[in-house]
């Protein structure tokens, strides 16, 4: 575990931060039901387009706009493990993985409490199954 100033915190992001900054807009418009949270996320991704955080958020987000969920692009590479745990629950939650994503999420919420995105996807876990489309309208605007 790590000290306890950073465990709090979101799992390391981007040297770029005007893409840092589009990805925290972006999580909390998602978190919120904001229209524009795939605009910011992808916004963030063209700043960065290593930015593996950006696209799994991107990912969630598109999934709530009914787009069915593709994996991953092999570049969306982690970091760190914090990063790699959180790529890991985003897969495995839009998979439609529930006991793999719940088990997960336990594990990295454990170390990284902080990590908004993780934390959030419980809300709309059960809406999330491959090929099936989720109407953002059904889904609760905060927790």
């Amino acid at each position: 575990m790590g000290s306890e100033s950073t465990r709090w915190e979101a799992p390391p992001l981007s040297s770029d931060v005007a893409a840092i900054a589009s990805y925290r807009v972006g999580v909390a418009a998602l978190v919120a039901g904001g229209a524009h949270a795939s605009r910011l996320l992808a916004t963030a991704i063209a700043l960065d387009p290593g930015f593996a955080l950006a696209r799994a958020a991107l990912a969630v987000a598109l999934a709530l706009e009914g787009r069915p969920y593709e994996p991953l692009p092999r570049g969306a590479c982690a970091i760190n493990r914090a990063e790699r745990q959180h790529l890991e629950v985003v897969q495995a939650t839009l998979s439609g993985s529930v006991r793999r994503a719940r088990d997960l999420r336990r594990e990295h919420l454990l170390e990284f409490p902080g990590d908004v995105l993780i934390v959030w996807l419980p809300v709309v876990q059960h809406e999330m199954r491959p090929g099936v489309t989720i109407d953002s309208r059904d889904v609760p605007a905060q927790m």
